[in-house]
């Protein structure tokens, strides 16, 4: 028996080769493949195939975690008249900084053999999250060894990168990025995925299908009736994601690109960017975010330049899905590119984003580049101009620049001289900063109608060729910045609204409770007010409460005892806004009126106004929706109830002097 078991096993050994032959797999997993994972942050490994060699009764499949036996199956064979056996099962693997390996063996059903047979291994299977970026070669952005050497097991590639070239279809294969031009990602999309995985243990997938240089019609370029076209680089791109089984599965899709149409034609990028954008929301179906760089400002001739950056702003506000990201002012540029430490930058500020829109970050104070809503002139006088951008913006007005031109020759640059009204400089004097609101003193009364920042090329020439003397090599700013060096959007052609009428009487009251009643007179003309807010310890104001047309009176409840106060009034129409401000100190008394600020337990200062308990003096009342729980005495000398007042056990109130 021993020397039959010997020469079975042999035999079965020696026939491997042919059996292997006889399975064919219509799904399994590839060596190193990332498998998207679901909204239960698990990923489903499928396993079809079919047995066409008759003599087996069971297929067994094991499933390892790095090195260990995570789970295991046995799967009984059931041949059909033809002689063939299906397989089909589904395993699931966590998204998690883990590898996984499968393998898949066939078992003898020969009596009393409990032989099996290696018919698949595959190893380095990962579960997490895929991206795509698309573009010229700041999309690329490829800093090669020994400038850029991270690398990371976890943050995977698929296919071959081959930029213009010609792409083989055979080229189907896993591989950790970055390792070399072929599998390549680019700095800052490895930066943003290392941050990715070492912030929330999640690996990553990203497909870079950017050309270093190709102008937008050919990167939109779409073959119609086959999209998958291996002759466009849009094809080429949808192919390697298609092959990777991340169809409909691509979290988000990155496009940075411009800096041909500078010198090129600028006029038609925002009719080939909507096509391209139109395409990529048919092709890349469940697509959850389009993340789009404003480009940098470049030596060029394009008049049509600072329009179509000014479009690549404005995308965001015309598309729900496209978030956009201004690079002026990014470090290391050199005119075109960006160095190491440039691209090391996009990569931290770009994390931040995909991290507030897909990982829960709380991370999302000033992280977005900062975004001009309205300018106006704030008076008839039409001698000062407001640029007002996001609320919650805190902007800082930069000193100058001085740098050097390729010839030797110092040059500084003042940011008034990138403020253009009529599309020409020369009219701001000096600016200054109130939060969100930068505001511009202009050298006498003006009438232009247009504003914008930053100049459409610097300088003006053909790139091809040398510097202009008195022109830095690269364009140097200054740049408008927030507090955490994001820097704000270049625009042009910003309507310059006219004056509002000003916005009168605006008084505040304390009350006995605590809460503060602010009046005003109605605006002539407002379309609604917005109401702010800081205490003498906070450098910005917060927004309070928005009010509609012809409000004049509000009501803070939210007041605290011991504090000043100082609140601002905005008359809001869409052009432009009239302010007015108002400071009072709250100081309440003990035997005063109370309400309460929300739900909770009746001994909790901060439930009620003024930051005080109720005492026996104090006239005491629990607001609508409120709900207030007593485990204890307490006296107060009335109480209205226009919430509820829940005694538990233990709870007594007393009322009265």
């Amino acid at each position: 028996m021993k020397v039959c078991y010997v020469a079975l096993v042999c035999w079965l050994i020696c026939q491997q080769a042919s059996y292997a032959q006889r399975i064919t797999f219509f799904k399994l997993p590839a060596n190193g493949q990332l498998y998207p994972r679901n909204e239960q942050s698990v990923a489903l490994v499928p396993i079809e195939g079919r047995i066409d060699t008759a003599g087996f009764e069971r297929v067994s499949v094991q499933v390892f975690r790095n090195s260990s036996l995570y789970r295991q199956y046995s799967l009984p064979l059931s041949y059909s008249p033809t002689g063939s056996a299906p397989v089909a099962l589904t395993t699931t693997i966590p998204a998690e900084l883990a590898q996984y390996r499968v393998r898949i063996f066939l078992h003898s059903g020969v009596a009393g053999i409990t032989d099996s047979l290696l018919i698949a291994d595959r190893q380095r299977i990962v579960a997490g999250d895929a991206y795509v970026i698309s573009g010229q070669s700041n999309a690329t952005a490829y800093n090669a060894p020994p400038y850029y050497t991270y690398q990371s097991e976890y943050i995977r590639t698929f296919g071959v990168y081959t930029g213009f070239g010609e792409y083989n279809p055979a080229d189907t294969l896993w591989a950790a990025g970055n390792g070399s031009s072929a599998t390549l990602i680019g700095t800052w999309g490895m930066e943003m995925a290392r941050r990715l995985t070492e912030q929330y243990r999640i690996p990553i997938c990203i497909i870079n299908g950017a050309a270093g240089g190709a102008p937008i019609q050919v990167l939109s370029a779409r073959t119609d009736d086959d999209p998958m076209d291996l002759a466009t680089n849009y094809g080429r791109l949808l192919y390697r994601v298609h092959k990777a089984g991340l169809t409909g599965r691509i979290k988000a899709y990155f496009y940075r690109q411009g800096e041909n149409e500078t010198s090129g034609w600028a006029s038609g990028w925002m009719m080939n960017f909507d096509y391209l954008f139109n395409n990529v929301r048919r092709d890349y179906p469940n697509l959850r975010r389009f993340y789009l760089f404003q480009i940098h400002v470049l030596a060029g001739f394009a008049e049509a330049t600072p329009g179509f950056r000014d479009y690549q702003r404005r995308l965001q506000s015309l598309q729900p899905l496209i978030r956009s990201h201004a690079t002026v002012g990014t470090k290391a540029y050199d005119g075109i590119h960006f160095g190491v430490e440039g691209h090391q930058e996009t990569g931290l500020e770009v994390f931040r984003l995909v991290a507030r829109d897909f990982y829960g970050s709380t991370d999302t104070v000033q992280i977005i580049s900062p975004d001009i809503k309205k300018a106006y002139y704030t008076s008839p006088a039409r001698n000062e101009l407001v640029m007002q951008f996001d609320e919650g913006q805190q902007l800082r007005w930069p000193g100058d620049t001085t740098v050097s031109d390729p010839y030797g020759d110092s040059v500084t640059h003042q940011l008034r001289q990138w403020l253009f009204l009529n599309k020409k400089a020369g009219a701001v004097v000096s600016g200054r900063v109130d939060g969100y609101r930068v505001i511009l003193t202009l050298n006498g009364s003006r009438s232009e109608q247009d504003l914008g920042y930053l100049p459409p090329n610097y300088p003006t020439q053909d790139a091809t060729q040398p510097t202009l003397p008195g022109f830095a090599s690269a364009f140097p700013g200054p740049f408008l910045k927030n507090e955490r060096g994001v820097r704000a959007f270049s625009f042009w052609n910003v309507p310059i609204g006219a004056p509002l009428p000003p916005l009168l009487s605006l008084a505040a009251k304390s009350e006995t409770d605590g809460s503060v009643k602010l009046t005003w007179a109605d605006h002539p003309t407002e379309q609604a007010y917005v109401l702010e807010r800081r205490t003498s310890q906070e450098q910005a104001f917060s927004r309070l409460a928005a009010l509609p047309l012809n409000a004049t009176l509000y009501t803070d409840s939210t007041a605290q005892n011991q504090t000043s106060y100082q609140y601002r009034l905005r008359a809001v129409t869409t052009a432009a806004e009239a302010l007015a401000d108002v400071s009072i100190a709250v100081n309440c008394q003990p035997g005063g009126q109370l309400a309460s600020l929300q739900s909770g337990d009746w001994y909790r200062a901060r439930l009620w106004s003024c930051g005080m308990l109720p005492s026996p003096t104090a006239i005491t009342q629990i607001m609508p929706r409120h709900v207030v729980t007593l485990h204890q005495h307490a006296w107060t000398k009335s109480i209205r109830l226009s919430g509820t007042l829940r005694l538990q056990p233990g709870g007594i109130l007393r009322m009265g002097q």
